[in-house]
């Protein structure tokens, strides 16, 4: 039987990582969650989604991360091997608190190969289980590489109405990986 993620998620990895490196410096709670970027059926105005968060973490002056995927880049002929980006949009009413966020995810994921080890050793060592039923997620992507670049906000923040009460910042991570396929695949 075929499962659908075995075809291979980055985000869901990544994101876990950064996830337990927050809670490690006390930023995030154990239970957050990173969101990605909200469809445009939903009412998207940042304040209240900010808003919103507080009430539903009960936490005064939380992160709210959200993310978005971004393109996708074949940096050499090998099909297997890709390259992405996604972008996370932070935000806090403390900016204390945001900079110690931009700090550690870039402190964490800003070291090329290095970062990328650490990446695939916490996902190794942190099955994600699934509540449902007796399987794990497979950890099947293997990343070879991470950066991080932070985007220039002067601008966007200004034109921002939401700007005068939460401070935002953006940062990119970009990484290659490749998705580890069995010989049963239909994608080897």
């Amino acid at each position: 039987m075929a499962i659908l993620t075995d075809t291979g998620f980055p985000p869901t990895f990544l994101n876990r990582y950064i996830l337990s490196e927050l809670e490690h410096y006390e930023l995030i709670a154990e239970s957050e969650q990173l969101s990605p970027m909200v469809p445009a059926q939903f009412p998207t105005n940042i304040e209240d989604l900010y808003n919103d968060s507080i009430q539903i973490r009960q936490t005064e002056s939380p992160i709210l991360i959200v993310y978005d995927r971004l393109m996708r880049f074949r940096p050499t002929p090998f099909y297997l091997q890709k390259r992405e980006q996604l972008i996370y949009f932070i935000y806090s009413t403390d900016v204390g608190k945001l900079i110690d966020t931009v700090r550690v995810i870039s402190n964490a994921l800003d070291r090329e190969d290095s970062s990328a080890e650490d990446v695939n050793r916490y996902n190794i060592n942190n099955p994600i289980l699934n509540a449902n039923a007796d399987i794990s997620t497979p950890f099947n992507i293997m990343f070879h590489s991470t950066r991080v670049y932070q985007a220039d906000e002067s601008r966007d923040v200004a034109e921002l109405a939401s700007a005068r009460t939460l401070f935002v910042n953006k940062l990119i991570v970009e990484y290659d990986y490749h998705v580890a396929v069995d010989s049963d695949s239909r994608y080897t």
